[in-house]
Parts: C-alpha cells; sequence; structure tokens
C-alpha cells in the first residue's frame, strides 16, 4: 500500500449526526426613557449567575511550533460538573493530515451533544528527518496539560475522553496507556489504530516499513528501545483507561492483526474494553456507519459523565 494512501485516508467520514436546530431572542432597546421616578425598575438578585455563552478559540497554541495549535469549543452553559473535554486526534501517518480533517464534523458533533468540549487539534508532523518520534506523543500529552491546567477559567471539567484515527488512534492510544498517571483520561476510542510499532514495521503492506524508519528514525535492530516505549500496548494495565476499538478485518494498512493483539492483551491485564469489527478496509463502511458512531458517543459517555 503506497503511504499516500496512508495520508489521504479520510476515516472519520462516518459521522453523519442528527443536526439539531437552535434558537436565539433578540433584544431591542428601548425607543424613549420612562423617568425613573414614574415606574420603579426591578433590580435583578444579587445572586443570579449568567450562563456563558458559547466560545471558539481557533488556532490556540500549546507550543511554540507552528503546528502545535488547536480549536477549542466550549458550550455555552457549560460548568465543570456536566462539560466534559472530548479531543480528536486525526490520522495521517504521522507524516500528514490536519485538523481540518475532522472540522466539518465539529458541528454534527456538537449537536449530537451539546455538554461536551470539544476539542480538534494538530500535532508536529514527519518530514525530512524533522518531528521524529516522541515529538506528536509529546504533542499530545502537552495539549492535553494545555487543556487540564486552564479547565477552571474556561469553567469545565478536566476528565477527557480521546478519539483518534488511524496514526491518531495510535497516539490517543499511548496518552491514555502511558500518560494517565493524573487520571484525567477516562475513555478512548481508537479507530483502526496501530498499537505494536515493531509489528507493524514487520507485517504492514509495501511502503510501511520505510515509513516507520522515518517516523521513529531508524529500525527496529537500530532504535529497540524506542519501538518498545512507542507503543501503546508495552504500557497495558489493569488501569489503563476504558477503551473502544473500532477495525476492519480485512485493513491491510494497519492490519487487523494489530486490534487482536491489543484486545488480547487488554483481556489479559483486566482492563475495561469493547472491541467493534467490521468487514472492510481502513475507513468505515457505509452500512455500519450509524452504528459506528453511537457505539463511539456511547462509550465515551459512560465513562466520562
Amino acid at each position: 500500500m503506497p503511504v499516500s494512501s496512508i495520508v489521504c485516508c479520510r476515516a472519520f467520514i462516518f459521522l453523519a449526526f442528527i443536526t439539531l436546530g437552535t434558537a436565539c431572542t433578540k433584544f431591542s432597546p428601548l425607543e424613549r426613557q420612562v423617568p425613573a421616578d414614574t415606574v420603579p425598575r426591578e433590580q435583578p438578585p444579587t445572586d443570579t449567575i449568567v450562563p456563558l455563552q458559547a466560545l471558539e478559540l481557533l488556532n490556540e497554541y500549546y507550543g511554540q511550533d507552528p503546528q502545535q495549535v488547536m480549536d477549542i469549543y466550549l458550550p455555552a452553559g457549560r460548568t465543570p460538573a456536566i462539560t466534559h473535554i472530548m479531543v480528536l486526534i486525526h490520522g495521517g501517518g504521522w507524516i500528514g493530515g490536519d485538523k481540518q480533517d475532522y472540522t466539518p464534523h465539529i458541528n454534527n458533533m456538537k449537536n449530537r451533544d451539546a455538554r461536551y468540549a470539544y476539542v480538534n487539534l494538530n500535532y508536529r508532523l514527519v518530514k525530512d528527518g524533522r518531528n521524529i518520534f516522541p515529538a506528536a506523543e509529546e504533542d499530545i500529552n502537552a495539549a492535553l496539560e494545555y487543556l487540564w491546567s486552564r479547565a477552571d477559567s474556561f469553567h469545565i471539567s478536566p476528565l477527557t475522553g480521546l478519539i483518534g484515527t488511524s496514526a491518531g488512534a495510535h497516539l490517543a492510544a499511548l496518552q491514555g496507556c502511558k500518560h494517565n498517571q493524573k487520571g484525567y483520561i477516562r475513555a478512548m476510542v481508537c479507530i483502526m489504530g496501530v498499537y505494536d510499532m515493531k509489528r507493524f514495521f514487520d507485517e504492514g503492506s509495501a511502503g510501511v516499513a520505510p515509513l516507520v524508519v522515518d517516523v521513529l528514525g531508524g529500525s527496529p535492530q537500530q532504535k529497540p528501545e524506542l519501538y518498545h516505549s512507542s507503543s501503546p500496548i508495552s504500557y497495558i494495565s489493569g488501569q489503563t483507561p476504558p477503551a473502544l476499538l473500532i477495525h476492519g478485518t480485512e485493513d491491510t494498512l494497519a492490519r487487523y492483526s494489530q486490534a487482536i493483539s491489543m484486545d488480547s492483551m487488554l483481556k489479559k491485564a483486566g482492563a475495561v474494553h469493547e472491541f467493534y469489527s467490521f468487514k472492510g478496509w481502513h475507513a468505515i463502511p457505509a452500512d455500519v456507519v450509524n452504528e459506528a458512531a453511537e457505539k463511539m458517543f456511547a462509550h465515551i459517555d459512560r465513562y466520562t459523565k
């Protein structure tokens, strides 16, 4: 499979949620002043709390690099009690892709469940020997720390669900399995991900091995420790956040064996998880779109609320 196929795959096209309308009320100023001594004014209670308005923070920097940006969508009426974080991590083989791949689906997701603070982020991509691993891993970690440190000022909960596709699923799983010391990552949805980098190198279709060498800066023989430390499967335990694995049985890019192995290790560790497979390649088929989407939201809802 050519590397270009890895970059061009847009697996998140399955998010087809119901669009809900919103209504707003317009207030017009008075056309004339009424003398204060004519009509007594009713003062609002001093303890009245005005609900927060929706707020979009686009291309918010969480680091110094131009790629270290994210879009943050804070819902109206948010409070730490009901507003949790849902983070979207795009795919693209660690060398391509962009948060804009998910942007068209943000409104659908907000209409599906307006209680979440949705976060759509970019991370440093490997190019010409720059930003090799663990740069992307460090970026996801930095982005989450940025969000959690500002949860109070955003008036949201730090409890977080991660959703990643392909390379994004690998990064989501790596955060959940390896970097959840604070316990804020409560759920992860990993769609057609890679969980064992050495196995990915060994079993990948044409073009995969050179890609992995570029991403990690060497072969398994040259960098055995990095292959181990960049594999989510190396860090599975009973404390791993609840995971939903979604994978096609005929995937020849991120092979189905990746999900089988991840599922087996999660079972062995006694970690809470669900494995949803479908007949198909490295994309969600139209006939299972709605079912996969509902499973995704149900999983995040169950463990972050």
